[in-house]
């Protein structure tokens, strides 16, 4: 059946396509993920370390999130510098794989690289979000 078929006017049928496409979009690996996880570089959208400098989260375009755990400390971690990804693949849309590294490219000098030892899906929720600032009294400050 064709959308013709079916009677949408022009403006129903632009609609109803731009749901679809966002869709995908508004799910962060929900229902979890599971399988071979495939994080192209050029679809890298964000990342955060998490705690102890070990492993990484990244954000690819379509909301997916991955886990990538690091053979050791990751140094460049420490600020929140440009990370960028070495891989052995020859294409921006070859899959991040074990044994590639994350580097700095703030720290280009040191040549400092930290190797992914595993990627798999991260599942994990949002934290809890940070709580709200005390709103200041009303007036002038006194001091």
């Amino acid at each position: 059946m064709r959308i013709e078929e079916v009677g949408l006017s022009r403006s129903s049928r632009v609609c109803l396509i731009a749901i679809f496409l966002t869709s995908p979009a508004a799910a962060q690996n929900s229902p979890p993920l599971s399988g071979t996880p495939c994080l192209q570089v050029a679809n890298v959208a964000g990342y955060k370390p998490l705690p102890g400098r070990r492993s990484l989260v990244v954000t690819d375009k379509r909301g997916r999130q991955y886990r990538l755990d690091f053979t050791a400390v990751c140094e460049v971690l420490q600020v929140r510098p440009d990370l960028g990804f070495r891989t052995f693949g020859t294409s921006q849309y070859s899959c991040v794989a074990r044994g590639d590294s994350v580097y700095s490219s703030t720290d280009v000098g040191a040549n400092r690289l930290c190797r992914i030892q595993t990627i798999e899906f991260y599942n994990e929720g949002p934290g809890t979000p940070p709580p709200l600032p005390v709103p200041a009294p009303p007036g002038r400050a006194r001091g």
